[in-house]
């Protein structure tokens, strides 16, 4: 058993083991970890929204094995007079036109902003396969797309 500097609580010996090469720590391994949350919290925070959501945003496309060109948000927002490209009401999100799911670069040219609502019904759909789920009484200029 081994007393944690930052917790203060004794803990078994392998609990105090830290990276790969498992060298000894002073501290457990559940204070390293929340002190490491912490730090990329701290980090995160400091940033501006724009370079917060590039590099949020760049991680995605890595993950989804597509292209990442840096942009920014407020510029997308400000170009189209943070209206939602789909109905007119204010947007708040910005969405891909074509989804990184599908293949779709995260680039300037394949986003738009959108309000909420429309984001979130969308997804991970193409424009084709979100047109079908709307319903034929839904007339445009009531806050639904098209």
């Amino acid at each position: 058993m081994k007393i944690c500097r930052l917790c203060g609580r004794a803990k078994p010996a392998e609990q105090f083991l830290a990276g790969k090469a498992k060298k000894p720590s002073s501290a457990c391994a559940t204070c390293r970890r929340k002190k490491q949350q912490q730090h990329i919290k701290g980090y995160y925070r400091s940033l501006s929204p724009d370079e917060r959501h590039r590099l949020t945003h760049k991680r995605r496309a890595e993950a989804y094995g597509v292209v990442h060109e840096a942009y920014s948000r407020t510029a997308i927002f400000t170009r189209w007079g943070y209206a939602c490209a789909y109905c007119g009401a204010h947007a708040t999100h910005l969405d891909h036109v074509r989804p990184l799911s599908r293949g779709g670069v995260d680039a300037e040219r394949n986003i738009v902003p959108a309000c909420q609502r429309c984001n979130l019904s969308k997804g991970a759909k193409t424009l084709a396969e979100w047109a079908l789920t709307f319903k034929r009484d839904e007339t445009p200029g009531n806050g639904y797309p098209f």
